[in-house]
């Protein structure tokens, strides 16, 4: 059984291309650490990072990312997963690395304020739940378009949670860019079902309930206010840090906005998938 773990790793390495990153759910583990970094240097860049808590919120959010991945590799339609889990061996292999991922989580949550490793573990139990939940659901049920939504409360809350249980006595600008975080969050999330709406029409999401034309104004929506937020936090805030990371949320939107209007070029582009989820990680740019 080890034989089979290290031959899954080394063959990973071996065939390695940038899309792994994606399907291995590192891009949304790395954007929820550094959003969670970022959000936490408010209002003026000089709060130090604790890496021990941003550490573990990456390692709970390519948990969860992943158990999605093993179980939408069960449904019959065909899903990016199999290109990478071609087979049961390999199934049990990435199910092994999860397994040592929520140990490491364990471990470094004991070591964490008691307030904080009881947000996060409730967290990863609520999400669990939720997986676990819509593994169940037929695939053509109403409920699935909750996904979007509920995933990114779940991980807004991670992000936002622990930063606000770290800095009781946080500014106004925190609770204005928390807002902004969480809908940039859904934005992205539901750009992210908007693509997979288009590669698999079969698919039950939000976007297949909501049709895609309604999907787009929506997103469009969010983006008009998330940059009308940003504008106006940025002219309010006095912290030059703020200013910065304001700019880049706005830019992340924008950007989100741009990719939905070159949708059917990028639909049929296998990294479409990790073009979305790695504007996440734009705000490194002011760490």
């Amino acid at each position: 059984m080890k034989g089979n773990l290290l031959n899954f790793i080394i063959n990973t390495f071996r065939k390695f291309t940038l899309i792994h990153l994606h399907w291995m759910s590192f891009d949304i583990a790395a954007g929820a650490m550094i959003l969670q970094s970022a959000f936490n240097r408010i209002p003026a860049g000089k709060t130090s990072i604790n890496s021990r808590i941003t550490l573990t919120l990456g390692l709970g959010v390519f948990i969860i990312s992943s158990l999605n991945r093993l179980l939408d590799n069960r449904k019959p339609a065909k899903t990016e997963t199999k290109r990478f889990l071609a087979n049961q061996k390999e199934r049990i292999s990435f199910l092994k690395i999860i397994a040592g991922a929520l140990f490491s989580v364990i471990i470094i949550s004991l070591f964490l304020p008691e307030h904080l490793w009881k947000l996060l573990l409730s967290i990863l139990i609520c999400s669990g739940l939720c997986l676990f939940i819509g593994s169940k659901l037929p695939d053509k049920s109403i409920l699935h378009s909750l996904r979007e939504p509920v995933s990114a409360i779940l991980l807004a809350s991670g992000i936002l949670g622990t930063t606000y249980f770290l800095n009781l006595d946080y500014v106004r600008e925190s609770k204005y860019i928390g807002a902004l975080i969480l809908l940039l969050v859904f934005q992205n999330f539901l750009l992210s079902s908007y693509f997979q709406a288009i590669e698999f029409p079969g698919t039950s999401n939000l976007v297949t309930l909501l049709k895609a034309s309604l999907s787009k104004q929506i997103l469009h929506g969010v983006t008009f206010l998330i940059v009308v937020g940003c504008i106006m936090v940025c002219f309010k805030t006095d912290f030059r840090y703020t200013q910065r990371l304001i700019i880049i949320l706005m830019s992340m939107s924008l950007l989100q906005s741009f990719l939905l209007y070159k949708a059917q070029f990028l639909s049929s582009k296998k990294y479409k998938g990790l073009l979305v989820t790695l504007i996440l990680i734009l705000p490194f740019l002011v760490l």
